[in-house]
């Protein structure tokens, strides 16, 4: 529950402040594209630091890299809170953004120390099922300290929050490599991402995982505009439809966790994908509509969301099954291209804001078919192809 509660602080960090973005933009004489690039930058930053960070692990343990990460965490939180213009709100973003990512690339790791594939994917289902509480109470409890106060209080109760976690960590996560398991040096640490990028099966698993959630991005960046800005519902009835999402998906990943030890977590990402990839074909129908229902979209966004649950997870499984003496670098890699696919998907939300909801199931549709097309291609064709040589 400590892991899915570290693991939550990153949606709590984009999710809580959704709602506010509007009002933001306006109290900082800003726009809405740049607020929603506060957003994009977070996961930008997000996905590069890990590149770094998640060696550093490999190299001096799972603590200290956690630890290090609550504290940049609360000081990026404290300056955005603060923040009296735009550009010092985005460089607190930053700074919370490489905070976050100490934290999040070193759970799978420390994970991944103690368990193999099918448990390690049932082992992180249960973290991201507790870190799924996050996205679903944030935008709701976002708006709530709306109505309450002003945008900065939002991010005030993002830093109490981090406050009370930093303490759970201290006293119930503990060093999960010795250190007779790790790296000799940082160096070392970093030349094993050749032997990631060598592993082709494995890259193809990764970017199943890595499509899915550009797709979820694309929703958790381009919502707020469709639902509140276009379609004029209040931040409070936005926060609870965006929650009605998130319980979607916490109730596949825990039908995901009862059902790896019996079908494994192979079968259960195939059936994911399925839907997922029938969800994102509907979505790319509604863009022929000039002014497509809020409930179907709603609906359609809901499934696609829900089977991130099945996708992200047990691709991630795949991904990080051939690596166990290398997990804080695997895990690093597999964030950054995660997060950088995410911080992609955002930008080209942006980029293609027409004042219409396309941007958003234009993103979506193409990010879920490119997932099937990844796991297709990459891991069914490289399986077939060596029973065909064999």
């Amino acid at each position: 529950m400590t892991l899915g509660a570290l693991a939550a602080l990153t949606p709590f960090a984009i999710d809580l402040y959704i709602p506010s973005l509007p009002s933001l933009a306006d109290d900082l004489g800003s726009d809405i594209r740049l607020a929603q690039l506060s957003v994009t930058l977070y996961l930008g930053f997000f996905a590069g630091a890990q590149l770094l960070l998640g060696p550093l692990s490999d190299v001096y343990g799972r603590r200290p890299l956690i630890g290090g990460g609550l504290l940049l965490f609360a000081l990026g939180g404290l300056g955005c809170a603060l923040a009296p213009s735009m550009l010092l709100l985005l460089i607190g973003r930053c700074l919370q953004a490489i905070g976050g990512a100490a934290i999040a690339v070193t759970i799978p790791a420390l994970v991944r120390d103690r368990f193999a594939r099918d448990e390690y994917a049932r082992v992180m289902t249960m973290v991201m099922l507790v870190m799924g509480l996050a996205p679903m109470i944030a935008p709701s409890l976002g708006a709530l300290v709306l109505l309450l106060g002003s945008w900065r209080w939002v991010f005030a109760t993002l830093l109490g929050i981090t406050l009370i976690i930093a303490l759970l960590f201290r006293q119930v996560v503990p060093e999960t490599l010795p250190p007779a398991r790790r790296q000799a040096h940082m160096k070392a640490s970093l030349l094993q991402y050749g032997r990631v990028l060598r592993h082709g099966r494995a890259l193809a698993y990764l970017g199943t995982a890595s499509a899915s959630f550009a797709g979820l991005m694309g929703f958790v960046i381009g919502s707020p505009f469709v639902y509140i800005s276009l379609h004029a519902i209040s931040p409070q009835l936005f926060g609870l439809l965006f929650g009605a999402n998130v319980a979607g998906a916490l109730l596949v990943s825990l039908l995901n966790a009862r059902l790896i030890p019996r079908l494994g977590a192979e079968r259960l990402l195939q059936i994911g994908l399925s839907v997922q990839a029938l969800a994102a074909l509907l979505l790319l129908a509604l863009t022929q509509l000039p002014h497509p229902s809020l409930w179907l979209i709603a609906l359609l966004t809901g499934a696609y969301l829900s089977t991130t649950a099945l996708v992200m997870g047990n691709a991630m499984a795949g991904f990080m099954a051939d690596f166990p003496d290398l997990a804080g670098t695997a895990s690093a890699f597999g964030g950054a291209v995660r997060f950088g696919t995410g911080a992609l998907s955002g930008s080209m939300i942006s980029l293609l804001h027409d004042g219409r909801a396309t941007p958003l199931l234009l993103v979506m549709g193409l990010s879920g078919l490119l997932s099937s097309g990844c796991y297709l291609l990459g891991v069914r064709g490289r399986s077939l192809a060596k029973v065909s040589i064999n």
